[in-house]
C-alpha cells in the first residue's frame, strides 16, 4: 500500500477522462483480489486437522462456505474502500460514478468468493503451521492455481458491463445525461446478491463430495 500508494500519488497531474476513472478503480479492485487469491483460493488449508470438524458437522456445506466468505469480507472490502478513497482524492469522480463504483464492490467481491470457493475445493494445498507456505504441493495443483490467476480477470469482466454500456452510449452520444453506470451497477449488485446463495448451494454440494479428499490433503505432513 505504501509503495504503490506513493507512486500513485506522485503520478502525473493530468486527470484521466471521466469514464476512465471508475475503470481505474475497478482495476485496483482486481489487484486487491489478485493479492488475496492465494488465501481465498486455499481456504481450508489453514484449518488443518480442524477441518475434520466441518466434515463431522451436520451444518449445511453452503453455510460453511458462506462463513468462510464472510470472514474475509472485513479485510478485503476495507482495502477496496481505501482504494475508492484514494482514487476519489487523486482523481475525483462524479457523484453517480462514485456511487456506481461503491455498488460494484459487492458483485465483484461475491464473484471473487465463488471463484475462491471452487479453487479451494478442487485444488487444496497443505500449509505449514504458523505460515502461509504450501508444503510440497503437487505440480498439478500448482498449475490449477496458475490457471485460475489467468481465468480470474475473465470471471470479473462481466461485472464491468454497466460501465461498458455507459461508455458505448457516451461514445455514440446517446443519453449521456442519464447515470447509466450507476443505475446498472445497482441493478447488477441486486442480481449478483440474488444469485450468490443459489450458486453457493451448488458449491456446498460439491464441497460435500470432496470434503474427505480435502481433509486428507490439508492434514498431511502439516502437524
Amino acid at each position: 500500500m505504501v509503495i504503490f500508494g506513493g507512486v500513485f500519488l506522485r503520478g502525473s497531474d493530468r486527470l484521466p477522462p471521466e469514464l476512465a476513472r471508475p475503470l481505474m478503480a475497478s482495476s485496483a479492485f482486481a489487484f486487491v483480489f489478485l493479492m488475496m487469491l492465494n488465501m481465498m483460493g486455499n481456504q481450508f488449508s489453514f484449518d488443518r486437522s480442524g477441518f475434520r470438524t466441518f466434515v463431522l458437522s451436520p451444518a449445511p456445506r453452503k453455510d460453511i462456505l458462506l462463513g468462510k466468505n464472510l470472514s474475509m469480507a472485513p479485510f478485503i472490502v476495507s482495502f477496496m474502500l481505501i482504494v475508492v478513497a484514494l482514487f476519489q482524492f487523486r482523481f475525483p469522480m462524479r457523484l453517480d460514478h462514485i456511487i456506481g463504483v461503491l455498488a460494484q464492490i459487492a458483485p465483484m467481491y461475491l464473484v471473487f468468493c465463488l471463484l475462491g470457493n471452487i479453487l479451494s475445493i478442487i485444488a487444496p494445498m497443505p500449509t505449514a503451521s504458523g505460515s502461509m507456505k504450501p508444503v510440497k504441493p503437487k505440480a498439478a495443483t500448482i498449475l490449477i492455481h496458475l490457471a485460475f490467476v489467468f481465468l480470474f480477470p475473465i470471471a470479473l469482466a462481466p461485472t464491468l458491463i454497466p460501465l461498458g454500456i455507459e461508455f458505448l452510449l457516451s461514445w455514440t452520444g446517446t443519453t449521456t445525461w442519464v447515470p447509466v453506470y450507476m443505475i446498472l451497477a445497482i441493478a447488477e449488485c441486486a442480481l449478483v446478491v440474488w444469485l450468490y446463495p443459489r450458486a453457493l448451494e451448488s458449491q456446498g454440494n460439491f464441497l460435500e463430495r470432496r470434503e474427505r479428499r480435502i481433509l486428507e490433503i490439508v492434514t498431511t505432513k502439516t502437524e
